[in-house]
């Protein structure tokens, strides 16, 4: 037992969780601010140093004391109490702060991980069962690092498999291990093709519908099988013989198993033939009046072919047919379908926890989050999930996938933990693998690198294990997305790359146009706008093959970005019209307006970029991106200097606000003609850029500094400095025409008119100031 949470007034400080929750709702603040919060409620029988708290907050103690103090005036805000009441964080004058509110420390079981909210306060709406998990009802504070793309789809596999019908109660005997040297290398996999069906239209289902329940109850009796997405992905749009030549490769030694389904007078017929790599075969039939009573049959029989005992299929054969119907047309992306299915069941089966939770997958692939959120959350109060262990951690899996796609990272990751928790590493290959997926995605979006690292190396070893593809081929995406995450966007690139060019062999479009769209937010990075622009096209021309219209907003919005780096600006504003208001998720809350902001700021609008920056900030929405933040108040200050406009004075920037911040202290001290607190703040953005070696952030430090330094004559610093980024103003026109301007101010015309040169053939609908075309002086 040990103390993880702390109440005080109406408001419980949960360290384990770090959030802090006033009347039981999440309350958004920065880690700066939780941390201050912790540090003096953990020391509130003494007044704690100004050093000693820097030390605790931003890890150094040469931190200036307005940097300081505002962290501290942000956490007596945040708990309703200010610099004069001081009636829970008081200063100490010359020393520091203590709390001197009353606090009353919370013992909590590790591994319940529960913290209860303060007794005064009750939830009305949450579910029964709420106490039971440490989920809040609002998004997780954000992070500040940015998160992209890929982490939308992260756990679209999680759902498609976590809801499985027929292994509510089952479990998985144990897949084979990793060879003796620990390779994480994909077993031999048998592949299930889809069912050839000759009977009547009703029966159209069984195509999709036996596939998955065949491979089902081989992978259950220990043998490794590729998903039924992962089959149906490498069988898109292919070519016969292409597909048989795929086919062999990613089943290696293993199985490829075709059925055929006939129905006769007496009932149905289901034939299953087995063909090895080396040309061996087995075959199997069952029969029975019931479909899936034959298709049961059969299965047991090839299981015993292959040289397999049989556990049983265990099935529910009155609520059977209809979940499987559902999940053949969730397969086959027909959602309204598989809605109509689930929806006209039997009164009696309606309440069944297992349909309910397939709708709630449904609802989740629809976009539908929110309603889903709550039907999982009903679920996970019921004496199934109670009692259940299995099932329970299937819903919880489905949990944290819609807690992902709601950026509500914390939460999500506290589902995945519960659901490892109740699963064993033998019994449950497949849905361990994909819960270790899950929170890897998680922890790496919550800056939580080791832990993610450890998550997904594990993850991938397990799927490996079942053979399944495809789902190795999501954890080593998300590898990609850990590697852009701490700040690598050159490994970033090479796993992103990989794995795209495995999602386009299996034609898993989501993920694919997922992928391409994070490549093109990478290349940006690189300042390699060629390479984005063609991901961002692949991504772009993949849009009507995609059911989620939040990933195709988002992809419309990243297409924005790219045309506006180009100089493309007619073709943006265009594209933003039409496609800029779709639904959204909280990872693209107000990337239009910053989008906006930005066309005008380049097309040199400054007044509408600064009306466009205070209209959003008005309404700014506390789940947005901090990275966001701070580059619209970046546009929204640069705009205001440059048209001799005032600046605002109301933008607090933080010790870890990174090199926009730093370039936003340094505008703000020009603005005041603190010179020196400027070139400090300028420099420390350029330090920070070079020390964390993105190329996009280099430049714009360097953008922002080097034109002040020109200005004041300081050309030998200036040169010094525009030296830096040499390397790619041959394929970034705002480099280029630094370039330039540096140039004519040093009267170097042949070196000018070679950066003219570049600047023109990157401008686009970008114009290059008349000055720099005059001849400079000698």
């Amino acid at each position: 037992m040990s103390s993880t949470a702390y109440r005080f007034c109406e408001y419980l400080l949960d360290c384990r969780a770090r959030e802090l929750r006033h009347r039981g709702e999440v309350v958004a603040l920065p880690a700066r601010v939780f941390e201050c919060l912790q540090t003096l409620i953990e020391h509130r029988e003494r007044a704690v140093g100004r050093d000693e708290l820097a030390v605790a907050i931003f890890a150094r103690d040469n931190v200036s004391d307005a940097q300081l103090s505002q962290i501290v005036l942000r956490a007596r805000r945040v708990v309703g109490d200010d610099g004069q009441e001081q009636r829970l964080i008081r200063t100490v004058p010359r020393y520091g702060f203590r709390w001197v509110a009353d606090v009353e420390a919370l013992q909590v079981a590790e591994e319940a991980g529960a913290v209860p909210e303060p007794a005064a306060s009750p939830r009305s709406d949450a579910p029964e069962a709420a106490a039971a998990l440490p989920m809040p009802a609002e998004s997780d504070p954000t992070p500040r690092r940015q998160r992209r793309i890929l982490i939308v789809l992260a756990s679209i596999a999680i759902v498609l498999t976590a809801g499985a019908w027929w292994a509510v109660s089952q479990r998985e005997r144990p897949a084979p291990a990793a060879d003796a040297g620990g390779s994480a290398r994909p077993s031999a996999a048998l592949i299930v093709l889809p069912t050839r069906v000759e009977g009547p239209q009703a029966a159209a289902w069984a195509r999709l519908g036996l596939m998955d329940f065949i491979g089902d109850r081989l992978r259950r009796n220990g043998l490794p099988v590729a998903s039924s997405e992962s089959v149906l992905s490498l069988l898109h749009e292919k070519e016969r013989d292409v597909v048989a030549s795929q086919l062999r490769r990613a089943a290696g030694e293993g199985w490829i198993i075709s059925s055929r389904a006939r129905h006769r007078t007496q009932g149905w017929r289901v034939e299953l033939t087995a063909n090895g790599s080396d040309g061996a075969s087995r075959r199997a039939t069952g029969e029975h009046a019931d479909l899936l009573q034959a298709a049961d049959q059969a299965s047991g029989r090839l299981l015993a072919a292959l040289g397999r005992s049989d556990s049983g299929a265990g099935i529910d054969l009155s609520l059977a047919e209809r979940l499987q119907r559902a999940q053949a047309a969730m397969l086959g992306n027909e959602l309204d379908t598989a809605r109509r299915i689930l929806q006209d069941a039997p009164e009696l089966q309606r309440d069944e926890p297992q349909l309910r939770l397939r709708l709630a997958q449904v609802d989740f692939r629809a976009g539908k989050h929110a309603e889903a959120l709550v039907e999982v959350d009903r679920l996970l109060t019921t004496a199934t999930a109670r009692d259940d262990p299995v099932f329970r951690a299937r819903a919880l899996l489905v949990r944290g996938a819609i807690c992902v796609r709601l950026d509500r990272y914390a939460e999500g990751e506290r589902n995945y933990s519960a659901a490892i928790r109740l699963l064993d590493s033998d019994e449950h290959v497949s849905l361990l693998g994909g819960a270790l997926n899950g929170r890897g995605v998680t922890r790496a979006a919550l800056g939580k690198f080791a832990g993610a690292l450890e998550d997904l190396g594990r993850a991938r070893i397990l799927l490996a294990r079942t053979g399944d593809l495809l789902s190795v081929a999501r954890v080593d995406a998300n590898l990609g997305h850990l590697e852009g995450e701490r700040g690598r966007p050159a490994q970033s690139l090479e796993y992103l790359g990989k794995a795209a060019a495995e999602f386009q062999r299996f034609g898993a479009v989501n993920e694919l146009v997922a992928m391409h769209a994070a490549l093109g937010g990478t290349h940006l990075k690189l300042l390699q706008p060629d390479q984005a622009h063609a991901a961002i096209e692949q991504a772009w021309a993949l849009r009507e093959q995609v059911s989620d219209v939040t990933l195709v907003t988002s992809v419309a919005l990243g297409r924005a970005e790219v045309m506006i780096r180009e100089g493309r600006f007619e073709a943006a504003r265009a594209l933003l019209e039409e496609h800029g208001d779709g639904p959204v998720l909280p990872g693209d809350f107000h990337r239009k307006d910053a989008l906006q902001a930005e066309l005008a700021w380049r097309s040199g609008d400054p007044a509408r970029t600064i009306a466009i920056v205070d209209a959003a900030l008005q309404d700014w929405s506390p789940e947005t991106w901090e990275s966001r933040l701070r580059w619209m108040q970046w546009l929204r200050q640069q705009a205001a200097l440059q048209s001799d406009r005032p600046l605002r004075d109301d933008i607090l920037v933080g010790a870890d606000a990174g090199v926009t911040g730093r370039l936003l202290e340094a505008l703000a001290a020009r603005a005041q003609g603190r010179n020196d607190d400027a070139e400090r703040s300028y420099r420390a953005a350029v330090a920070q850029a070079e020390q964390e070696g993105v190329p996009g952030d280099i430049a714009q430090a360097v953008l922002a500094y080097a034109p002040w330094l020109i200005e004041r004559g300081e050309l030998a610093e200036a040169t010094a400095l525009v030296g830096r980024v040499a390397p790619w103003t041959g394929r970034d026109f705002d480099l280029a025409l630094l370039q330039a301007r540096l140039f004519h101010a040093l009267g170097q015309a042949e070196s000018l008119e070679a950066a003219l040169e570049d600047a023109r053939r990157l401008a686009g609908e970008r114009r290059i100031p008349e000055a720099l075309r005059q001849p400079p002086d000698p």
